[in-house]
């Protein structure tokens, strides 16, 4: 299949040009997929969308995925391609924000020892699958990368992402009040949805903010319930346990210890960063930076194979 460059694909999808969008989609995507279901998508998207603006280019794992936003950020676009150039990630999502969005009290950095990819991060559902979810809203997902890849040699074992068994340090000094441990690695795609965050521990750290290290190896705890711990502290390592797509470190602040009744709060890290999905992030002592990359990839290599279709007739 030919190359295609962003500036075809939104014109295309502006348009409504439906059997060349449809055409350029993998034949796995096209299985699962009704041409009828994209034709009334873009029809939907056209009519609530305004001007829209390239966001970014993020390529990783040998993907690249394309992001637009409209000029009123009322709506958004992402497309996944393959190294083949064929579509294998079609999103227009209608953009929620949030008015009343509190923020933490305390300043936190990021939990990891060397530079990490933002796989999952920001103030919108294209940028952050965890921001449709209350408890998750504010959350932030980081793989290790190298060469622009998450993995070398299979994928499906977790052994072969470069994040697995690294360091997890603690984000700000605080309590243990909870740690679940016991909970088996699993297979990169196979979800565990008895046991979602997987192993997990959570700190408190003032009066109504805790955090959450979540997806951890079995087994590789530091410290246990009612340990006092300090930034920069090592408590874990970065596993593959409960709802977990690759090897990665979920990090979250919430207002309570329970995960199922929480809400998360926006993470005041240090130095005012704010990072987001595609971004590099590094914290070394309490110097902490962020680097917008623009061709790093979408947060799932095993992206969802139908269109996501959230507009409404």
């Amino acid at each position: 299949m030919e190359a295609m460059n962003a500036q075809e694909i939104i014109e295309k999808i502006e348009n409504g040009d439906v059997n060349w969008i449809y055409n350029h989609f993998s034949e796995d995507f096209q299985e699962v997929s009704a041409i009828t279901e994209l034709d009334k998508l873009l029809k939907e998207y056209n009519e609530l969308r305004s001007s829209n603006s390239f966001y970014k280019h993020i390529h990783i794992n040998r993907q690249d995925e394309y992001i637009w936003f409209d000029d009123k950020q009322t709506t958004g676009v992402s497309v996944t391609l393959n190294k083949y150039s064929e579509i294998i990630g079609f999103v227009l999502l209608p953009l929620h924000h949030s008015d009343t969005m509190k923020h933490t009290k305390l300043q936190y950095t990021m939990p990891i020892e060397d530079s990490w990819f933002v796989m999952a991060g920001g103030n919108n559902e294209l940028l952050n699958h965890h921001f449709h979810y209350k408890n998750y809203k504010n959350a932030i997902d980081l793989v290790k990368i190298k060469n622009r890849c998450s993995y070398q040699g299979d994928p499906m074992l977790y052994t072969n992402y470069y994040g697995y068994n690294l360091t997890v340090v603690a984000p700000a000094n605080g309590v243990v009040v909870s740690v679940i441990d016991g909970i088996s690695d699993s297979v990169p795609g196979e979800f565990n949805v008895k046991h979602p965050q997987g192993n997990y521990i959570v700190i408190k750290h003032a009066k109504h903010e805790y955090s959450m290290l979540a997806h951890l190896k079995p087994y590789s705890f530091n410290v246990t319930v009612g340990d006092e711990v300090f930034r920069g502290q090592r408590i874990a390592r970065v596993g593959n346990s409960g709802n977990s797509t690759e090897p990665h470190i979920h990090f979250q602040v919430m207002d309570q210890i329970d995960t199922t009744k929480a809400q998360t709060l926006k993470i005041k890290l240090q130095q005012a960063i704010s990072p987001e999905k595609g971004d590099i992030v590094n914290y070394t002592g309490d110097n902490i930076w962020v680097k917008n990359e623009n061709f790093i990839l979408s947060f799932m290599k095993n992206i969802r194979t139908n269109i996501l279709q959230l507009f409404k007739g």
